[in-house]
């Protein structure tokens, strides 16, 4: 998963920096791994993971008989893919870093606070959509999906915005102050149909047990702290705190040790 996000990263710098673009559609169906050997990696798969089945009614005296399932490879086996190639597809609503095409941008899932609070916005859209994605490849769940009340108390955006603040605290004053919708989420910070809020940590959250951020299991306990760190920041509230894909390429998380503390060259 690490050489998947590197990669995301470099294509998201490469983008920002020398292309002046925003992609503003990050998202799974528009991240592609290109493989040397797909039909290898399909056949390991499909070796190593029992055929699940289900009982159909066989419409006879015989009973039911047993179908196979239709299966999606899991993530998990990326980490066994051998020269990994990520490809960034699907430009049909990217805008300019300095002319947007438009406000309307991102899915409601993956989109990045100002823009839901309709503040200025910038390449750290890309950034936050892509550490949201980070979470859903390694755990398999989306972090902050956002769901309205069955009785109409709070819609999805009110939602999202909640599990946002239980996670990373309050919403900075001047990222509200930036925006053109505030007062439709908030009263004088707290927001207005959501006000009982359960705090906590993103790392106790990824120590504990809440599925949806706990951390995998083939990850090492020590590894998370670093992990969490890597998430805070491509995932800062506020953008003007957001780092950027330039930043994130040399965070601890991507960058083996023995790279960082290696002395540097002699010329």
């Amino acid at each position: 998963m690490k050489e998947v996000a590197r990669q995301l990263l470099q294509g998201l710098d490469y983008l920002h920096r020398e292309c002046g673009i925003i992609h503003t559609d990050l998202k799974p169906s528009n991240i592609l791994l290109e493989l040397d050997d797909s039909k290898a990696v399909v056949s390991r798969y499909i070796e190593q993971t029992p055929v699940r089945t289900t009982e159909t009614d066989a419409g006879s005296e015989e009973g039911v008989i047993a179908t196979p399932l239709s299966e999606v490879i899991t993530t998990p086996l990326i980490s066994e893919m051998d020269n990994i190639r990520v490809r960034i597809i699907d430009f049909g609503v990217a805008s300019w870093v300095d002319k947007h095409l438009s406000d309307r941008i991102q899915p409601p899932h993956l989109r990045a606070p100002e823009v839901t609070l309709g503040a200025p916005w910038g390449t750290g859209v890309d950034i936050w959509s892509f550490g949201c994605l980070i979470i859903e490849f390694v755990k398999g769940h989306l972090p902050f999906p956002g769901a309205a009340s069955r009785d109409g108390t709070w819609t999805a955006e009110d939602d999202r915005l909640a599990q946002l603040i239980e996670v990373f605290g309050p919403f900075p004053r001047a990222l509200l102050e930036r925006g053109a919708r505030p007062k439709e989420f908030f009263d004088e910070g707290n927001l207005l149909r959501i006000p009982k809020l359960s705090p906590a940590s993103f790392l106790s959250l990824m120590d504990g047990e809440t599925e949806v951020l706990r951390r995998p299991k083939d990850m090492p306990k020590a590894e998370v702290p670093v992990f969490v760190d890597f998430l805070e920041n491509v995932l800062a509230i506020d953008p003007d705190d957001r780092k950027s894909a330039a930043e994130m390429l040399k965070h601890p998380w991507l960058v083996p040790e023995a790279v960082r503390t290696a002395p540097p060259e002699r010329s």
